[in-house]
């Protein structure tokens, strides 16, 4: 598959747009029923595919700083947005109790969390749960108190749950 190249793709959008102004140029200039003027609006609809390739770029270069993270950044500190009281599921996957990741499953939605530890220190019965969301005004709109919800870790369900609070709700 051959790359088409920026250059290229300008020197093709500045060919149409030349043909499009000849184009407007014969209907202005041709009889009212004449083949000229019929040329000329066939030469006029080229600059259709220039403006759609306008609109295409604009929205790839938009797209492309508004996407939302897909990973908690591990530089930025652990700031806990829901507190909850958990219990381990018997026959967790012991791998996944490493891990700090998770997902939390509300019904048929799941939203990224992240604990402050291993999952392995954080299913401790020691206390409640704190978990912090990649996108926490999506998660914390479903997860209003006392909502019942499970921790899956990769593939394996670690632990159900019930909130206790949330930053508007505090305990």
């Amino acid at each position: 598959m051959k790359v088409v190249s920026s250059s290229r793709r300008q020197i093709v959008m500045a060919i149409l747009l030349g043909l499009a102004a000849i184009g407007a140029a014969m209907r202005h200039w041709a009889d009212n029923p004449s083949l000229a003027r019929d040329i000329g609006t066939l030469l006029l609809v080229l600059w259709l595919p220039a403006v759609g390739n306008v609109v295409a770029f604009v929205v790839r270069q938009t797209a492309a700083r508004v996407r939302p993270a897909t990973a908690f950044d591990d530089a930025k500190p652990f700031l806990p947005q829901l507190r909850a009281d958990i219990t381990p599921v018997a026959g967790g996957a012991q791998s996944a109790l490493r891990q700090r990741d998770c997902t939390v499953i509300v019904g048929s939605e799941g939203f990224r969390a992240r604990t402050a530890f291993p999952f392995a220190q954080a299913l401790q019965p020691d206390g409640p749960l704190e978990l912090e969301f990649l996108r926490p005004s999506l998660a914390l709109a479903r997860l209003s108190p006392g909502t019942d919800f499970h921790l899956l870790v990769g593939n394996a369900v670690v632990a159900s749950g019930r909130v206790q609070s949330t930053p508007a709700t505090p305990s």
